[in-house]
This record gives structure tokens, sequence and C-alpha cells, in this order.
């Protein structure tokens, strides 16, 4: 019995303990603010984005920056005059006007230095040509579990919190604000591209049809999926960092002995890009200027490789350009005689020189295929080309295709061991596999 009383009396302390330990949980509630939850539509800043005309921004001990809308457009006017990233700002703006309370965690806060806002991290200053003329928005530190920002209106006691993503997306440096382009020109409107580097040298330039030749000299046809990489290259060439707003020292960046030197002609002029040394704190980057800009600034190393192709690497690979199901014509000098084949209607085949007969359609996309197949392996040196045999070709194949009767002629002869051919419109030469001509001629007299 004892031992049964003993055990009534532990529970009896445990149940007391506990009861006091709720009570002390809630008393010490009761004292602190609650949180207040807004509405998810209640935005920090309810103006409409289009109605600002200017922005100051201003970093804790940091450099404030000063945007301003001149003549429908963004610009920079503190600390200094540039010329704005127009997308970086318009994204701004909507981040701005965008953002709403996540929730009220102090209507009436004592202190704003346990929030970070006094002084604030950050704040944003704005001016707007509607009600209200102006406002002042002011950020503060990440939450303790880091997923919002605490941040207060001026004007407005309370302290609130926004989302932690709007962090990155409200406080700009100058650098994230300004004009970041290395190039002051379209570059789809560029019509010639001269590449000068320590070991190589090359030219690209559109001909009247606007196709890119490879001008080594003489122009042959360049890898049109090469160039576009190339071109993709400039069009989404940003600096990676500012390193001087003058040229005046330029000369500590290796740009006398330049690792690349890019000149780029369009109709809007003539730029040059210099790339000199990696930058000594990051080899990621190469130090550069641009002839048309004020800065030298930097550049990712990646793009000086993709500039500093062999031309080999430039050249057209494949002899043909059709699509097998547009031909229309095949034309064929071998050593065997002159053959004729044309599509019919209903896509049928039908050879009609030296004499007429019909074909199987399979035979004859076999013939095509083997034709589109045709790609180069290398480029040998010299422009002679009766020592590649071209200058009487043993085998040339002429193919018409498209809605505009284009037409594609392509000459080969076999010397020694080796496979030459060429383009007509090509007048350098090019050596293929050492089977390419066995494989037309099997499909030929499968014909």
């Amino acid at each position: 019995m004892k031992k049964k009383y003993l055990n009534t009396l532990v529970a009896l302390a445990l149940l007391a303990g506990t009861w006091g330990a709720f009570t002390y949980y809630d008393k010490r509630k009761s004292r602190e603010t609650p949180k207040v939850t807004t509405s998810a539509q209640e935005k920090i800043l309810p103006i409409d984005g289009q109605h600002i005309q200017s922005i100051r921004f201003g970093p804790h001990g940091g450099i404030a920056v000063t945007c301003r809308r001149e003549g429908g457009t963004w610009a920079i006017v503190e600390p200094q005059k540039l010329a704005a990233d127009q997308a970086a700002l318009s994204s701004f703006v909507n981040s701005l006007t965008s953002a709403t309370v996540d929730e009220v965690v102090d209507p009436h806060p004592s202190s704003l230095k346990d929030f970070g806002l006094d002084p604030p991290a950050f704040s944003l200053e704005g001016s707007t040509d509607a009600q209200p003329a102006k406002f002042t928005l002011l950020l503060g530190d990440e939450t303790p579990t880091s997923g919002g920002i605490y941040a207060q209106v001026a004007g407005n006691p309370r302290v609130v919190t926004l989302a932690s993503y709007l962090k990155s997306s409200l406080e700009k440096s100058l650098f994230d604000l300004r004009d970041r382009r290395a190039l002051a020109l379209d570059a789809d409107q560029i019509q010639k591209i001269e590449a000068q580097s320590k070991e190589k040298k090359w030219t690209l330039a559109k001909n009247p049809e606007g196709v890119w030749d490879l001008v080594l000299p003489p122009p042959v046809r360049a890898d049109r999926f090469a160039v576009e990489g190339l071109v993709s290259q400039l069009r989404g060439l940003t600096m990676q960092s500012i390193v001087a707003e003058d040229k005046e020292k330029s000369g500590q960046y290796g740009f006398g002995a330049p690792e690349l030197r890019l000149q780029l002609s369009g109709p809007s002029g003539i730029q040059t890009l210099v790339l000199g040394k990696k930058q000594e704190t990051d080899s990621s980057r190469s130090y550069a200027m641009n002839s048309a800009l004020t800065p030298v600034f930097t550049l990712s190393s990646d793009f000086l490789t993709q500039f500093k192709k062999d031309p080999a690497d430039l050249r057209e690979k494949d002899l043909f350009s059709f699509s097998a199901f547009e031909v229309k014509r095949v034309e064929i000098d071998a050593p065997k005689g002159h053959r004729v084949f044309e599509r019919q209607k209903g896509n049928e085949w039908k050879q009609t020189a030296p004499s007429a007969k019909n074909l199987a359609t399979a035979k004859m996309d076999t013939l095509l295929s083997r034709l589109r197949d045709l790609r180069v392996d290398s480029f040998p040196k010299g422009g002679d080309l009766a020592q590649f045999g071209l200058t009487k070709p043993a085998y040339q194949f002429m193919v018409r295709f498209g809605d505009k009767n284009q037409t594609e002629t392509m000459q080969a002869s076999k010397v020694g061991e080796h496979v030459y051919a060429r383009r007509t419109t090509d007048s350098l030469p090019c050596e293929l596999p050492k089977t390419a001509l066995d494989d037309l001629e099997k499909a030929l007299n499968d014909l």
C-alpha cells in the first residue's frame, strides 16, 4: 500500500510541475508583442511603377546611387553620369511595386536597432509624379530563420517582413544598375569580324547574299553553326567587373601585347575589343577594353578561348546543305559516264540520262544520303588544284533543290590513297574520308 501511495504522490508532483510550467509560459507569451499576419495582397508601396521618376539606392556605409528617368529612359545621375541598364531598372521597379508584406512584426517598436533598421542596412528613396510624391523604404536585417527581411516605410511606425528573395531584387549597387554591355553595337548587325591572337589570325565577312565567308584569303564558306556560336557570344557579352573608369593606365593590363584583338564592323561603325592578361585576383577573368567605351573592365576568359579558334575550325565541313525531301534533280559525272536523275510527280524517281528508266525510291534515297553525309576530314595546305586532281576531276555531283531551284556542285578526285574535293564555289580543296567515293560508287551501282 505504501508503494501505491508513493506512486500517487509522485504523479501529483509531476502534474503540479507541468501545470506551473504552462502557467509561466502563458504569462510570458502574454507579455510578447503579437505578430499580425496581413493579407498577401497588401503591397509594401501602393505605387504604380510608371509614376516613379527617380530612385536613390542607399547602402549603409556604401556609395549611394541615384537613377532618374530622362526622356522616357533611365539614367544614372549620381555618383556620376552613366548609361543605365534599362532591363535591370525595369526589373527593379517591378519588384519594388509588386512586393507584398509577409507579416507585421511589431506595430509600435520600441527600438528599431533590434531589426537592423537604425540605421537601416539599405534605404530606397523615390520620387513620383503622382501620390505620394515621395517615399522611403528602409530595409534591415534578415529574420532569424532567414526567411525574410525586416522593413519599414517612412511615415508608418510598424516593422514588417518581406520575402527574403527581395533582398537581392531591391538592394542594387552601381555595377548592378549601369549598362554593362561590352559592345556598343548590335551583334546581329555585324558584317565583319577580324580576330588576331598571338597564334592565329582570321576574318569572317558576310557576302552579298548575307552568308558568312571565311576570308583566308581567298574567301571560302564558313561553318554557319560555328559562326552563330561566335555571334551569340558577342550578343550576350557583358562586363564581369569594372577595373577603372578610364583608360589612362591601360598599359598595366597587358593591352600592349594583347591576347586577342577583335575588330567588329557593322552599319553603325567599327569597334575594336582588346583582351589583355588575366586578372591577378581571378584567373577566370581577363582585362578588356572597347574603343567605343570608356572603362577598363573584365570579361570571362572563356570568351577569349572561343575567339582563339583555328581558321580550319571555322570552315564549313559539309559539302552539301540540301534536305533529301526537297531535291528535284541530280546530275553525276563519274568514270562510268554521265547520269541524270529527276524527281517525278508523286515523289517517284526516274533516270533520264543516258537512258530513261524508273528507279527504286529507297535506292535513290540512299544515294542522296551518301551525298548529304559527305563531310570534310581536313583541309590540306596549298591552293594548286592540279596537285589534288581537281583541275580535271574524276567526279562531279550537281544537286538542284528547293523552291528557288538552288544548285550545289561538288567535284572530287582520288590521288594515291587520298580523296580530295571542293565545291565549285570554293577555290580551296578539302580532303574526304578514303572510302567516300567507294560508298558513292556502290550507291550508283545499286541504281
